[in-house]
Formats: C-alpha cells, structure tokens, sequence
C-alpha cells in the first residue's frame, strides 16, 4: 500500500516560499474577481436582459470557457504551473493506482470512497498527467452547473438564472477551489441530484437507493450526511425499497472491500478525523480550552459527529412531506454548513460543496447587504486553507500567540468564516420551514404543490 509519507503530506508546509507565492496569487485572483463581480451587480438589470434576449446562445458554454477553461490553459500550459496540494498527494496516486485496476486502501492510501479511485482514473487512460484530473474537474462542475440551471428554475426567466450561472463562475471560491485545487466536491451534488431525479421520474425508490450508494461509493463519506435526512424524509411506504436499493449495491461491494482490505476501507477515512484543521468549533475555541482536548480528539470527535447526526437528521424530520427537489439544496446547506463547523478536521473548503445551491435557492441579489457579505465569505474562504498552511497550520494554546500578526489575522479570517457558515446553515433551516407539503410526500396524500421551483426535468409546471 502507498501512503503520503509525512515529508510529502506537509511539503506545502516546509517549502514557504512556495506557497506564499499561492496564496498571493489567490489573493490577487479573488480581489480580481470582487471587482469583476461588482461590475456584474452594478450592471444586473441590463446584462439579465441582453441574456434574456439572446437566451438561445450557449451561454452557460462561453461562461465556462471564459472561467474555466482559459485560466486552466493559462495556468497550468502556459506559465507551466504544476497542480499540488490534493491532486498531486492524494487525486493522482489514488487515480494513477486505479488506473491500473489495483484496490484502494490495499494497495494506495485513500481517505475516499472506494470507486472515487477509478472515477477519477477515466482521464488518466486519455492522458496519464496531473493536469488531465484537474480539467476534468472542470468539465464536471459545468455538468453540475447545467444541471443546477435545468431544474432550479423557480419563477425567474432565462436570463435571470444564467445571470446566476454567470455569478456563481465569478465568485472565488468555485474559481479557486476549481481551478487552482481541482477540487471534487461539486460530484456530491451531481450524484445526489442524479439519486432524486431518477427517483422522482421513475417514481421508484429502489433506483434512488441504489444511486444514493453508488454516491456515497464514488465519492467520499460525507455523502452519508445527505443519505440520513433522505431517508427520514422518505415516505414511510417507500423506506423499504430505498433501503433495499442501497444495500443491493452496498452490500457486495463492502464484502468484497472487506475480503481484499479487511477494515482498511473504514480505518483510513476514520483516521483524516483525527488531523486538527481549521476553521472549525476546536480551532476557534482552542485558545481557551487550551490542552483539555486530546489532540486527536478524544471522546469530543464523536460527541460533535453525534451532535451533527442530530442537526441533518432533524432537517429530514423537518422535511418529511415536502417535495424532495425543493428540500435537497437547503439540506446540502445545512449538512455541510454544520459538518464543517463541528468536525476537528473540516476545512473551509467545504464552502465549494454548497456554493452551488445556496447560489440558485438563497442568493437575492436584490439585497446587497447579503450579496456582500457573501462575496466577502467567499474571497476569505478561497484564501484561508493555502495562507493556513503558509503559516504552519496552527492550534493556537492561549491569546498570548496572537502578538504575532499572521496569526491574529488568521483567526480573525476563522471567526468569520464560521459566522459566515452558521449563518448558512440557519438560513437553509429557515427556508425549510417554510416550504409547504406536497403532493409527492405528504402523509395525508393531499395535491399541495409548492410553487417556489419549477422544472420540466421534474414534471413540475
């Protein structure tokens, strides 16, 4: 089995240099992009009306490859930059060991799911290079955002959501998280969205089991915070099969894992909860707690698992009637809002898994006060992971560390950045409570429809 030696798993660490140069290049980019999206809101009447007008050109094509794909071609063809951090230490020799039908956590370190390998090995058989993972990273947040365009429609015209497509390329954190880290979060959703629809249409839960497992077989294990809710929202009659769906493909894929790794499959992803990373409730209050919590967790890593359990499965109670396409996107908020508040390993990368469905059911770009601060959550998460790192990822023991500057304003950028997502997390909660029962879950059987999203890919009118 290949595992990252601790020389390479803290390289960015050691090498300073480096990755100051990322984070003043990320820096530079997101403040790029703040003013680019000042323009883009200074300018929203008239540039959702020339998109309305037009709205038979593929703009959500040219936006990607203006935001997507040229920087790609710039960054990493051109000026000859080389993909690290997560692709270079853990995409690559997970895809490259796939790529060669050898079996995760056996034969390479993985803290994935155990066909996350293989997904990502596709573009390897193209081209074996670094590069290939990250523009394919690319191609597949496009297919996330299209998707997002076709079913979350609600009551605006054309123009007015490719204006949110627009936006949501322009914001920091899908830019630097995409571009820069080629960062897999954005299939989650694909996956999750994939599960619903073909539930929905099909009108067969067994296929949602079977699809929801093979998200959570194909990405990683924060998938099983979306499987919760989903199933306490479940219409009691249809528990069965949707259980039955995923322990079709579950089942034998554990026993075969089981067979040729023994527990490997489970203690390698346990084992990342154990890393101190920030920002989460342990970095923020660790100055005050000081050593009072071992550093590996101790017994608080699972009472803030449990207390997480408990937040995502009230969500799916709180849903339990309600339609399942109008739900899903606030219960991504709130699970991951949560999980990176409360989990000792979360990091504000985790913003990238909800940017997309908090962009098209919560962003009212006619309130500028939220539209701010969002864009300001943005650039602060998009910097925070590298500029973490930069200064030798720190648990701060007392105040007294903050006499030196670059860790006064890193917790500074923590406080904030967890502000920002309990702020998330209790919008989506909010939003919830207010969506109506429908026709497709409610336990009385009654036609309420909720009328906020519509979508043909749905059969909603």
């Amino acid at each position: 089995m290949v595992k990252p030696t601790l020389a390479s798993h803290h390289s960015l660490t050691t090498n300073h240099a480096l990755v100051m140069v990322i984070v003043l290049i990320k820096t530079a980019v997101s403040v790029g992009l703040c003013v680019w999206l000042a323009v883009l809101l200074w300018k929203r009447l008239p540039i959702t009306n020339y998109l309305q007008q037009h709205n038979r050109k593929p703009w959500i094509a040219l936006f990607y490859v203006v935001l997507r794909l040229f920087p790609v071609i710039l960054i990493y063809f051109v000026l000859g930059y080389k993909p690290t951090s997560d692709v270079e230490y853990y995409y690559y020799p997970i895809a490259n060991s796939a790529r060669q039908w050898d079996i995760p956590y056996r034969d390479v370190y993985s803290p994935y799911s155990p066909f996350f390998g293989y997904l990502l090995s596709l573009p390897l058989h193209i081209w074996n290079d670094m590069r290939a993972i990250v523009i394919a990273m690319t191609g597949i947040e496009w297919l996330a955002v299209y998707i997002t365009y076709q079913i979350y429609r609600g009551t605006e015209n054309v123009g007015q959501r490719l204006f949110r497509v627009l936006f949501y390329f322009s914001l920091p954190v899908p830019f630097v998280m995409c571009v820069f880290s080629g960062q897999e979060d954005v299939v989650v959703w694909i996956f999750a969205l994939w599960a619903v629809w073909v539930w929905q249409q099909q009108k067969s839960p067994l296929w949602g089991g079977v699809l929801l497992a093979l998200g959570l077989l194909s990405t990683k294990a924060v998938f099983v915070f979306l499987i919760i809710p989903i199933f306490l929202m479940t219409p009691h009659k249809q528990k069965i099969a949707l259980v039955a769906g995923m322990a079709l493909l579950g089942l034998p894929v554990l026993a075969f894992l089981y067979w040729k790794t023994g527990l490997l499959f489970i203690e390698q992803q346990i084992n990342e909860g154990d890393y101190l990373k920030a920002p989460n409730w342990r970095s923020l209050l660790n100055p005050i707690i000081g050593g009072l919590i071992p550093a590996t967790g101790g017994i608080m890593k699972w009472v803030t698992l449990i207390v997480t359990v408990i937040i995502i499965g009230m969500t799916g109670l709180r849903s339990y009637g309600k339609r399942f396409v109008d739900t899903l996107p606030l219960i991504f908020i709130i699970a991951f809002g949560s999980m990176t508040v409360l989990q000792q390993n979360a990091v504000s990368n985790y913003a990238y898994l909800f940017m997309l469905p908090l962009v098209f059911t919560l962003t009212d770009f006619k309130n500028r006060t939220t539209t701010l601060l969002l864009i300001v959550f943005n650039v602060l998460a998009a910097i925070h992971p590298s500029f973490w790192w930069r200064i030798g990822q720190p648990y701060y023991k007392g105040f007294s560390m903050f006499s030196r500057f670059d860790y006064g304003l890193e917790y500074g950028m923590e406080i904030v950045l967890i502000a920002g997502f309990i702020y998330y997390t209790l919008q989506g909660s909010k939003t919830i409570g207010g969506i109506p029962l429908s026709a497709e879950g409610s336990p009385t059987g009654r036609p309420m429809r909720n009328r906020s999203f519509k979508s043909r890919s749905f059969g909603i009118n």
